[in-house]
């Protein structure tokens, strides 16, 4: 039996995710198809357009059979760690076969290759960070440095600056690494992007496979209840003046930029002296921009801030389920620590919990393991209460929601 995952965000769903959902399984000659999904914040750095619940439903009918939530330590993050959380979160499961991502490349071989060179490397890492950094000095932009430092490590190659700097590349390169780090014997598959640009945000409407980027342009202008990073304006102001009487009390600084994940110093620096002008959340990326400091990176820094997410480990000691095909059902049962069909009593070191009723599974979990779920729960109460703000409305949380189910 073949089982086929994809990482994804679908924010929001749409054909060319459909289209993805049904190469994927043709590719892998698969019965089933597990999606790991970013919850309620994503890896652009934005709470997602549309809530978690509501795009498990559209992967479920648009062919997915299982849906995990990738946490959000992992979702909310660079590309590196997004995609070795991505990867280690299907590697825990033990029946995923293979994994699919879509790229501008279209053919695995390329990706094998520069993972395996990046890999053998031990200080390739490293010799990475000071090339950027070199880079970055000179004046490249983030994404050109970025290329030009990859280049530099895999040295001769056919492949071309163009490769290293398209997104759905950059992902796939961090997927094939992931798996290498883990040992995992899950195989990678890759498809040929296909449809708008990502970053075209003109009207979709005559496009084969829309990008999401003119999608949630779309939204944005519409009567469709969603959220933007705007939203949470008055919670990132809050956040980050507290950050600054707590600096004012403290005579270390680090303390201070240890507040988010990804928050450097320099980037700290830059708000600080935006702080006063504050009027919106992208008015503030606006003028924190830099070469350096992608929009990406900047908005990831303010959210996370606000969340509490700092440098943390990798494990992944539990998934929760947000929806299945009952069909699928049956994956489930052979995991021992699941939230469906489980025995009593606490699974086995190294062994994935699976969570889908929170007030009877959470005991289960050990206190390092709950500590690291506190953030997703946090998360989701974050963006609850600003959906809830916003259109007047009351949702239920995390503990009175169930897993979406379809039966086809």
């Amino acid at each position: 039996m073949n089982v086929v995952g994809i990482i994804a965000e679908y924010n929001p769903f749409h054909s060319g995710h459909a289209y993805h959902i049904r190469q994927a399984k043709e590719l892998a000659k698969a019965d089933y198809v597990v999606v790991i999904l970013s919850g309620d914040f994503v890896q652009r750095g934005e709470p997602a357009i549309f809530d978690k619940y509501s795009r498990t439903q559209d992967a479920l009918n648009g062919g997915a059979d299982l849906v995990f939530e990738l946490p959000v330590r992992f979702s909310l993050s660079s590309a590196g760690d997004f995609a070795y959380g991505g990867i280690s979160a299907l590697n825990s499961l033990g029946f995923v076969t293979h994994v699919c991502f879509g790229s501008e490349q279209g053919e695995i071989d390329s990706f094998l290759e520069v993972a395996e060179t990046l890999d053998q490397e031990d200080n390739s890492r490293s010799e990475f960070n000071t090339i950027l950094t070199d880079k970055l000095k000179n004046g490249s932009s983030y994404p050109d440095a970025r290329a030009q430092a990859l280049m530099n490590i895999i040295g001769d190659t056919d492949l071309d600056e163009c490769f290293f700097s398209m997104p759905n590349n950059i992902l796939g390169i961090e997927y094939c690494l992931a798996i290498r780090k883990l040992k995992s014997p899950i195989i990678p598959l890759t498809i040929l992007r296909d449809g708008q640009d990502y970053r075209d945000a003109t009207n979709p409407s005559m496009r084969r496979y829309p990008s999401s980027t003119a999608i949630r342009a779309g939204i944005t202008q519409s009567n469709t209840p969603h959220l933007t990073l705007n939203d949470f304006s008055d919670i990132i102001s809050y956040r980050f003046r507290e950050l600054l009487r707590d600096e004012a009390g403290s005579s270390d600084r680090n303390s201070v930029t240890e507040a988010g994940k990804d928050l450097s110093g320099d980037i700290y620096g830059r708000i600080k002296n935006e702080i006063d002008s504050f009027t919106c959340a992208e008015d503030l990326i606006e003028k924190c921009r830099t070469k350096a400091f992608t929009d990406s990176r900047l908005r990831r820094c303010l959210l996370q801030s606000c969340i509490g997410l700092k440098k943390t480990d990798n494990s992944m000691p539990y998934l929760h389920l947000l929806g299945l095909n009952t069909k699928a059902g049956h994956l489930l049962k052979d995991l021992r620590g699941a939230g469906i069909d489980e025995q009593e009593g606490e699974a086995p070191s190294g062994t994935v919990h699976i969570l889908t009723r929170l007030a009877a599974d959470l005991p289960r979990l050990d206190s390092d393991a709950r500590k690291l779920y506190e953030e997703d729960l946090f998360a989701a109460d974050i963006y609850r209460y600003v959906f809830q703000r916003k259109y007047r409305v009351t949702l239920p949380n995390e503990y009175q929601q169930a897993p979406v189910v379809v039966d086809r």
